[in-house]
């Protein structure tokens, strides 16, 4: 009996553009490459076998892919990444698809004192306030799971 193994792997939003303040704020602008999603597949860890691969290396093998999406598009950043992960079968390892928009980086300026100056504030502050409830929301979850009130 020839049993083959087989495995599939699908991820989304695992990371946001999304950055805290600590001495300075900078801001930086991006600009998308391209206004339709694009989509990008690269075998990554070929030739090692399906039983060989943990979670660390899928997560390395994601962020492997994302890189070379990136560097093929001549991007900074794959902005709304969506992996989708298989088996190969023929050369082993993974395929790696990654789905998203291309972007760069563009217009660093401090906060406040970009071309759109004043209007820093008009984005950013929302962004401070629900990272700081969401911070808040995680500490509440954290005491009920370990029995605190």
């Amino acid at each position: 009996m020839n049993a083959q193994a087989k495995f599939e792997h699908a991820q989304t939003r695992i990371q946001e553009g999304m950055s805290e303040f600590f001495v300075r704020p900078v801001v930086a602008e991006l600009q998308m490459l391209e206004k339709e999603c694009q989509e990008w597949t690269f075998n990554v860890l070929p030739g090692v076998s399906l039983n060989e691969i943990n979670m660390n290396m899928l997560e390395n093998a994601k962020a492997n892919a994302a890189f070379k999406a990136a560097k093929l598009a001549g991007a900074d950043i794959i902005l709304g990444a969506t992996f989708y992960v298989t088996n190969n079968e023929k050369m082993k390892g993974l395929d790696v698809t990654v789905r998203g928009y291309p972007g760069k980086y563009i217009n660093f300026h401090n906060y406040g004192e970009g071309q759109h100056g004043a209007d820093d504030s008009k984005w950013i502050t929302p962004l401070q306030e629900g990272a700081r409830i969401r911070a808040i929301s995680s500490d509440q979850k954290q005491n009920k799971a370990i029995g605190n009130k």
